[in-house]
This record gives structure tokens, C-alpha cells and sequence, in this order.
């Protein structure tokens, strides 16, 4: 996965995203929306055939880029418990 910021100001930042699809997105998206200061997650994925989306996120007041730190914690945590299981 390649990350690359596109812009950033105060509580909002645009990464762009290449190596990732839909799959992964997704459940960042999720987790970023279950946190309270979060108040836009967002990705777009312009074509199909490229490798490259766009992230969007918008905070309350904490740096997005440590919801977005935080939201794949709880994303390493929940594998490592569905892991456990097997």
C-alpha cells in the first residue's frame, strides 16, 4: 500500500491510497465512523481498473490522521481475535 497526502488543514485531510480496494476501505471507513470525533469518512475509487481511491476525513477536533491510526488498531485487534478463534 502506497499513501500519499493530497491535502491536509486542521482537522481534515484527502490521502490518496494505491494497492488498496474496496475491501480494505470499507472496514476503515467503518471503524473511522464508529469513532465520536469523526464526523465525515469518506472513500472514492475513480475507476475500477486503476489502483488508486481517495480518503477522505473530517474530525471534531483530534488530528485525522490519528483516527485514521486508531481505526486500524481496532482493525489489527479485531483479526487477531477472529485469528484466535480458529
Amino acid at each position: 500500500m502506497e499513501v500519499k497526502v493530497v491535502e491536509m488543514d486542521g482537522n481534515y485531510v484527502k490521502l490518496e491510497i494505491r494497492g488498496e480496494d474496496h475491501t480494505y476501505l470499507n472496514l476503515l471507513q467503518h471503524y473511522l465512523l464508529e469513532d465520536e470525533d469523526v464526523e465525515i469518512a469518506k472513500y472514492y475509487v475513480p475507476h475500477p481498473l486503476q489502483d488508486k481511491a481517495e480518503l477522505v476525513v473530517k474530525t471534531k477536533s483530534k488530528n485525522p490522521l490519528d483516527a485514521i491510526r486508531e481505526a486500524n488498531e481496532k482493525i489489527i485487534k479485531a483479526c487477531d481475535e477472529l485469528l484466535a478463534q480458529i
